[in-house]
């Protein structure tokens, strides 16, 4: 180690330059993984790839994300403008040690290293994963519809039948009773066990159900108050949720899309 003892600043700086320079060196080279993943497999693949040993000390944001698109091939985008923007530059330091970890971990935890107020957001379009800003990726809206029929059906209430043990064993010629003697005599009749008087099943229990309106807005409320609730209209934001004729339609951010179809 050589120490600068006027100008420890200067030291750190050159030891973290030629610590990024090394690692660029080392990384330059695509796996055999990378060299597979460029001949046909999709960025939203890759991203669940695991990477048996990733070792980082105070390396520029740059050369992470380079890393990444080095060990995974994947297509990879920065939207460096709209994270300057944000205060986050590109040499931002990123220190991790993670093992037999996927792709989409490790970029989950490298930018919560880079902006620990989560602001950054990551998302995969048209098979390339880009890395943005929170508030740039919720200008750029897309709409999507999501058949929902399975989850607003109506189920139709029906009426219990009446558990008539009595009467049927009066009809079988066995009689329930526990002091009683004599036989019930065999009797006649065509009585069903799970019938009331005549069989019409008086007495059932009727519950309360939803309309199918009722569950879908139930389903919209249940979508806006657990996926990201600022982005909803109904709490100022611009993304939209509209149930019609069975479907969901929703205009959204593509990270949110993701969210709520459950691809990322």
């Amino acid at each position: 180690m050589v120490h600068f003892p006027r100008g420890r600043q200067i030291g750190k700086w050159l030891v973290a330059t030629c610590a990024a320079a090394l690692i660029a060196t080392t990384w330059g080279t695509a796996t055999p993984q990378a060299l597979a993943a460029r001949q046909g497999v999709s960025t939203a693949t890759l991203m669940d790839m695991v990477l048996p040993n990733t070792v980082m000390h105070a390396v520029p944001l740059r050369d992470a994300v380079q890393y990444l698109r080095n060990m995974t091939g994947a297509n990879l985008f920065v939207n460096w403008n709209a994270l300057e923007g944000a205060g986050i530059a590109n040499i931002t330091p990123i220190t991790l040690h993670l093992r037999n970890v996927s792709m989409r971990k490790i970029l989950s935890v490298m930018l919560q290293e880079a902006s620990p107020d989560a602001a950054l957001v990551d998302y995969v379009s048209q098979n390339v994963l880009t890395i943005t800003t929170r508030q740039e990726a919720n200008t750029h809206l897309v709409t999507k519809v999501y058949p929902v029929g399975d989850l607003v059906m109506t189920v139709p209430n029906f009426t219990a039948p009446t558990f008539n043990l009595q009467n049927q064993s009066s009809n079988s010629g066995v009689q329930v009773s526990s002091g009683s003697s004599g036989g019930g005599g065999g009797g006649s009749g065509s009585s069903n066990l799970f019938s009331g008087a005549g069989g019409g099943g008086a007495g059932g229990m009727n519950v309360p159900t939803q309309s199918t309106t009722q569950r879908a807005q139930a389903l919209v409320a249940l979508i806006e108050g657990t996926v990201q609730p600022n982005i909803w209209t109904s709490n100022g934001g611009p993304a939209t949720i509209i149930y019609f004729n069975r479907e969901l339609v929703v205009s959204a951010p593509v990270y949110i899309q993701q969210m709520i179809s459950g691809s990322n």
